[in-house]
């Protein structure tokens, strides 16, 4: 083959090389094209337009894995933040529960539509049980909570239109409702403990935003006691010890009035997590806290 010859093959064998990596490339392109998003298996998400503050909440579903292979009933874990915290409670919850650290149960996360500014918006409203103008806060906390005073109309949504929602669709445990939070949704888990306690009767409260409204909580506790000598409710509550102040003195406060109290029928568990930050603590609403509440169940099996 003559030198020319040789340079010529040469290149014929660069330009094939180059057309099959081409080639290549263009199928790697079509193969991310058809990527989907990830999404939790045996998961859903239902909106519903509350008729009572006229919000409209995407509401994520989780079931068991044996809801589809059984006829049995479940108890439901009602759990706030669900934009934010859905991923971390579901697939905690199935991993206990394959290990029957927990029972199964149904998560219904109660989420916000639209980003992370709507998120903040929309939690800060729902959450609050009074309205305080955000120009009376303090400076750290007016980026947080730029609305409030929405607690009534969300406490009313729950009860008056998802969980008859949810009891009207899924196979539900009767009387076996859970409500979990964390921050200001621990705020408002303790709102709802103290106004109608027997809506739900286990209740987890994980770093809850207590310093509210002067501490509203521990007065509103103080006017439930003056005509409640028994509160009818399994309740685990959590603050890390590497928290703000404002976070743990006002946690600890209203520990300390629930012990004294001696209610009938509360049974109360209180950790004061060490190491634990204000979101570091979070996966305490599985690890920790449902499994505290659901312990009972637990150990009959």
């Amino acid at each position: 083959m003559s030198y020319l010859s040789k340079i010529y093959f040469l290149v014929l064998i660069f330009l094939s090389s180059c057309f099959a990596a081409g080639e290549l490339n263009g199928q790697d392109k079509s193969k991310i094209s058809q990527n989907v998003p990830v999404a939790l298996h045996r998961t859903e998400i239902i909106n519903i337009t509350s008729d009572i503050n006229g919000i409209t909440y995407p509401i994520n579903i989780a079931l068991p894995g044996s809801y589809f292979t059984s006829d049995k009933t479940y108890p439901v874990v009602y759990m706030l933040d669900a934009y934010s915290s859905f991923g971390i409670v579901t697939e905690m919850a199935r991993l206990l529960a394959s290990s029957n650290e927990l029972p199964e149960i149904i998560i219904v996360g109660i989420s916000s539509a639209g980003g992370s500014k709507e998120f903040v918006y929309n939690r800060s409203r729902d959450y609050t049980p009074t309205q305080i103008p955000a120009e009376k806060l303090p400076l750290s906390f007016r980026s947080l909570i730029p609305v409030s005073g929405g607690g009534d109309k969300f406490f009313r949504f729950i009860k008056e239109e998802l969980i008859p929602l949810v009891e009207s669709k899924y196979r539900f445990k009767p009387g076996d409702r859970t409500l979990a939070g964390h921050s200001l949704g621990g705020l408002f888990v303790f709102y709802s403990l103290f106004r109608e306690p027997d809506l739900f009767n286990r209740y987890v409260a994980i770093s809850p935003a207590l310093l509210w409204d002067d501490e509203l909580m521990a007065k509103q506790e103080e006017t439930y006691f003056e005509k409640n000598k028994s509160l009818i409710a399994v309740v685990y509550t959590a603050a890390g010890s590497d928290e703000n102040s404002n976070f743990i003195l006002p946690w600890k406060n209203i520990v300390s009035k629930l012990t004294e109290r001696n209610y009938s029928g509360l049974k109360l568990k209180s950790e004061f997590a060490e190491r634990e930050t204000h979101y570091s603590i979070i996966p305490y609403i599985v690890t920790h806290g449902l499994k505290s509440v659901f312990e009972t169940d637990m150990i009959k099996k």
